[in-house]
């Protein structure tokens, strides 16, 4: 009896150990893979894309108010997007400190809608 026990409790421990990776593995795909390149990763769904922004989204940021969501607006039309999250330091207004508070919240993704894809 004991040893029948034992053998369910193992082959118990090892189906719930298994169930918990394939539903982790399923539910939480790994930082920065997307599964389709269509597709936004969970960490950037949550982020803001410096490239497709309007002002109004830009203004949720931390430490981004109407003046410096125009400002970014404006330099990315101006340069035709951003190409990397440290290009933010061009942007009038926006240092070192500001970047380092915003850099967990956004990220660059393809150009605006507003951009022509063919330049």
């Amino acid at each position: 009896m004991k040893k029948r026990t034992a053998l369910f409790l193992a082959l118990l421990a090892s189906a719930g150990f298994f169930l918990f990776v394939f539903f982790r593995t399923l539910c939480f795909a790994p930082a920065g893979v997307s599964v389709h390149p269509d597709r936004r990763t969970a960490a950037e769904e949550q982020r803001v894309d410096l490239n497709r922004a309007d002002s109004a989204e830009l203004r949720q940021l931390p430490g981004i108010g109407p003046v410096l969501s125009e400002a970014i607006v404006s330099w990315r039309e101006e340069h035709g997007g951003f190409r990397t999250v440290e290009e933010l330091q061009n942007v009038p207004g926006i240092g070192e400190k500001t970047l380092a508070g915003l850099r967990d919240y956004v990220y660059v993704g393809g150009l605006s809608t507003d951009e022509d894809p063919g330049r």
